[in-house]
Formats: C-alpha cells, sequence, structure tokens
C-alpha cells in the first residue's frame, strides 16, 4: 500500500511540473514577442526639454511647471495611443487629437497659467526627447504619404472626393442635375 502512495504522489507532482512548465513557457513566449520596454528618466527629460525650449519659453515656466506640462503630454499620449502588443503588429491608423488642445484644457482644469504657445514648444521638446529616447516613433509625413501612393490609396481620391466617406459603397446620391 506504501508503494501506491508513494507511485500516486510521484504521478502528481510529475502532472504539476508538467501544467507549471506549460504556464511558465506560455508566459516567456508572449513576454518575447512584446515590444522592447523603454524607461524614461524624469529628471533627464526635464533637463532636454528645458535645454531645447525657446528662451522665451524658459523664461517664463518654472521647472516645476515644466514637469507639469510632460506629465500632462505623457497623459494625452496614453489617453489617446496604443502600444502594440508584439513586434509584429499593424499600425493603427486613426484620427489624432490635437495634444495642445487637450493640454490646454488640462493646464485649466489644474489651473496652471501657460499659453498656447509654450504648451506646443513643450510638447514639440518632449516628443522630441521621446524620439530620441527611442519611446515614440513619428513617422516623417512625406515617407507615410509615398508608403501610401505606392498601395494605391491616394490614387483612387480625387480632389471633390474625401478620403473618408460617409456613405456606403452602393448608396452614392444621384447626381445634381445643375452641374
Amino acid at each position: 500500500m506504501d508503494l501506491a502512495l508513494v507511485a500516486a504522489v510521484i504521478v502528481a507532482l510529475l502532472l504539476i511540473g508538467a501544467v507549471a512548465f506549460i504556464a511558465v513557457g506560455h508566459a516567456v513566449g508572449a513576454t518575447e514577442s512584446m515590444p522592447a520596454q523603454i524607461i524614461i528618466d524624469v529628471e533627464e527629460s526635464v533637463e532636454f526639454c528645458a535645454q531645447a525650449l525657446p528662451d522665451h519659453v524658459t523664461a517664463s515656466l518654472s521647472y516645476d511647471d515644466l514637469r507639469r506640462l510632460l506629465r500632462l503630454h505623457l497623459e494625452w499620449i496614453q489617453a489617446y495611443h496604443w502600444a502594440p502588443a508584439s513586434r509584429d503588429a499593424t499600425p493603427i491608423v486613426f484620427e489624432q487629437f490635437d495634444p495642445v488642445a487637450y493640454v490646454m484644457e488640462r493646464c485649466h482644469v489644474i489651473h496652471l497659467e501657460v499659453t498656447a504657445e509654450e504648451a506646443a514648444a513643450v510638447i514639440q521638446a518632449h516628443s522630441d526627447y521621446l524620439q530620441v529616447a527611442g519611446a515614440l516613433h513619428i513617422d516623417d509625413p512625406v515617407d507615410v504619404e509615398a508608403d501610401l501612393s505606392a498601395m494605391g490609396l491616394l490614387d483612387s481620391a480625387s480632389p471633390q472626393t474625401p478620403m473618408l466617406s460617409t456613405t456606403e459603397p452602393g448608396d452614392e446620391e444621384p447626381a445634381d442635375p445643375a452641374e
């Protein structure tokens, strides 16, 4: 009887080990497929942006104001953008919200007195920092247009036809007889 108990314990341990091995293997595989994680140093980003800003902006903003604006810009990035689940994920094209308008609205809520020009300068400097750090990739608009033209997406749009139509195919409005 003791031999049967020992055999049952050994089988149970092997089963537990196999399940754990499969679970850990799945987690490792999922982690390996994720894009590289970038860690941003707050003090480094504040210093970078302070040095990159024009003199008239640095004359009116304190380091605390700059830090708060950078946090608001990161809040906008987090609220209106996504991080791909894998390196092979295709990009999603969507209409962007204006970061300056968002930051200015949030500045009003938190009672931070800055002008739209100052906010735009901080956002540009912060975007530059995030690109240098490797945390943000912004395609050159010329390259994006070239890519779209190579795909044939721009050829079908005429100056009178919007790129994003609100009508379904087959639901075209009849031609205006006055034309």
